[in-house]
């Protein structure tokens, strides 16, 4: 069990860790800010955020201040890759809406008031505890894969019947759906996480079920996130157009 945990948390990590680089090369050559935000979003919290956390746990037992430094770089980078993740859903779905602004202000307000919490209430050292900070910061960062989930199987569901009509493109719908389906497991991970978390007081880093299933979680996430960005041939039979799927597209 333990060689499977690893196995999949290193195929998550090199999945992420290429998709984000790829995103960023296309967010400088396009200057595009979407690619920019959710390259930032995957590259913080998938190699670097869950890679540092899972380097701390690593190094628990064996160095409690370097355990300690990773553990408190993993939030940050965890932090800004969630921020990133909020504004990349209300710049590609909800930029005109009224409410979409404050939702995205409130949300990266609060992940910072649980960033503080937690640091005052556990420090770095001791991170066998949780408390109301910590999941406050979780429960945000969930509702954040949540909405993003939401909106593009909304919008994929949409475009693809509009398709059948012949007044929308079958490609761009599957991008949708594809994203849509990567930021599901991503959510399925978090919630695991926040679960057991809330249930234990402890990282579900010392779960091997629980951290293999969130492992696949993040590779099935990587998976769809570069099938939405990158389709393949054989799904669109022509060349693979823009990189980022965008509902003006």
């Amino acid at each position: 069990m333990e060689i499977l945990r690893w196995i999949g948390f290193g195929a998550f990590f090199v999945s992420s860790l290429a998709i984000g680089i790829r995103l960023l090369q296309l967010a400088r050559r396009t200057a595009q800010i979407p690619e920019l935000l959710i390259g930032v979003s995957v590259l913080c919290i998938g190699p670097i955020g869950y890679g540092l956390s899972m380097l701390a746990f690593a190094f628990r037992g064996s160095s409690t201040v370097l355990s300690a430094t990773l553990q408190g770089s993993s939030f940050v980078a965890l932090f800004v890759g969630a921020a990133s993740q909020y504004l990349f859903v209300w710049y590609v779905y909800r930029r005109t809406s009224r409410w979409g602004r404050p939702v995205v202000f409130a949300a990266i307000t609060l992940m910072a008031l649980s960033y503080a919490g937690d640091l005052m209430m556990n420090g770095l050292v001791d991170r066998t505890q949780g408390g109301i900070a910590h999941t406050l910061g979780q429960l945000v960062r969930l509702l954040g894969f949540a909405w993003n989930s939401f909106e593009s199987l909304r919008m994929g569901w949409t475009l693809r019947q509009r398709a059948q009509l012949g007044l929308a493109d079958p490609i761009l719908s599957h991008r949708f759906l594809f994203w849509g389906v990567g930021a599901g497991a991503a959510f399925t991970g978090t919630l695991i996480h926040t679960v057991v978390r809330a249930a234990t007081g402890g990282s579900a880093m010392e779960l091997p079920v629980a951290s293999l299933i969130i492992s696949v979680c993040g590779l099935t996430a990587a998976c769809c996130m570069w099938m939405a960005f990158h389709p393949p041939s054989a799904l669109t039979g022509r060349r693979k157009g823009d990189a980022v799927p965008s509902t003006t597209d």
